[in-house]
């Protein structure tokens, strides 16, 4: 009887020990760019009644760091750059704790000096590894203080791969999300 209680006892402990894990972080790295390529759209219409309140934004995370030298995504960035039909909106790098939807924390993502962009992305386990972005976009010409400017808005939820560049479309503007088990030092946004 008294080792049915060890063995018990044992198990119990490597249960709680399985339950304390370390949390799974991941490296998220992000690239927003505009598209400036004519007849993209496909003549598709944007109703601005639509266009909903960013939720979460306030509250959300601020990462302060660019994209790591010599990621996929950095190598994207140097290629989007230097095209004249593309405009660099944001990039980013975190690391974060990737749980469960209801309480992972929102990330603020903004353009980098014109406030063309602004959004959040969420990075959570649900069976699979899931990207939530919503993002606000405003081109160059629009006047942003008006309430005619154009805004465009993409909302999207998300299975994504992992190790793989993830592409979230729009005609008027992309993103490029990869999302990296990490293993080095930890920083976390702001």
């Amino acid at each position: 009887m008294r080792r049915i209680a060890l063995i018990a006892a044992a198990s119990l402990g490597l249960t709680a020990q399985a339950w304390a894990a370390p949390p799974h972080l991941y490296e998220v790295d992000v690239l927003v760019f505009a598209n400036h390529l004519r007849k993209l759209d496909g003549n598709e219409h944007w109703n601005q009644e639509k266009i909903t309140p960013i939720a979460g934004f306030k509250k959300a995370l601020s990462p302060s760091h660019g994209l790591p030298q010599g990621s996929q995504l950095a190598v994207a960035q140097s290629i989007l750059a230097r095209h004249p039909h593309y405009t660099i909106l944001a990039a980013r790098s975190w690391v974060q704790n990737v749980i469960a939807l209801r309480k992972t924390k929102a990330v603020r993502i903004t353009s980098h000096r014109d406030g063309r962009l602004k959004g959040v992305i969420r990075v959570f386990q649900w069976r699979l590894m899931h990207v939530a972005l919503d993002l606000h976009y405003t081109p160059s010409g629009a006047a942003r203080s008006s309430s005619q400017a154009t805004v465009y808005q993409l909302v999207e939820s998300r299975p994504v791969a992992l190790r793989a560049t993830n592409y979230f479309d729009h005609p008027k503007f992309g993103v490029l999300v990869r999302v990296v088990p990490y293993t080095g030092p930890v920083t976390t946004p702001h």
